[in-house]
């Protein structure tokens, strides 16, 4: 799945919570409201590492893997709503990782 996807997608969920609530809180949530749930799913996907890793006890109803991409949503979120094209953010952020590391992206193309 492309990233643009994964962004148009995104909206489309935040789109369907904005109606819940309006429907139950009179409003949607602001920017913070999200960033608190995402600080919380944050706590709860660190929970869920250090129980994989024999560190901690499970205690959340949650899956690991779910919980990851949870988080990467609420981020996607976040982006569109402080409007950020977080695609073009993602690349030119990769692009300056690859150039600080040398990574040359076509030597290892070759190699797969």
């Amino acid at each position: 799945m492309q990233l643009n996807e994964l962004v148009t997608r995104s909206q489309l969920i935040r789109q369907a919570y904005h109606t819940l609530e309006k429907e139950h809180h009179g409003s949607e949530w602001t920017i913070n409201e999200d960033l608190l749930a995402l600080s919380n799913d944050i706590g709860n996907l660190d929970r869920l590492v250090m129980t994989k890793e024999g560190r901690y006890y499970d205690e959340t109803p949650y899956q690991l893997s779910e919980k990851l991409a949870e988080n990467i949503w609420w981020l996607i979120e976040l982006s569109q709503r402080l409007n950020i094209d977080i695609e073009t953010e993602l690349e030119k952020f990769l692009a300056k990782k690859e150039q600080q590391l040398s990574i040359d992206l076509e030597k290892n193309n070759d190699k797969k």
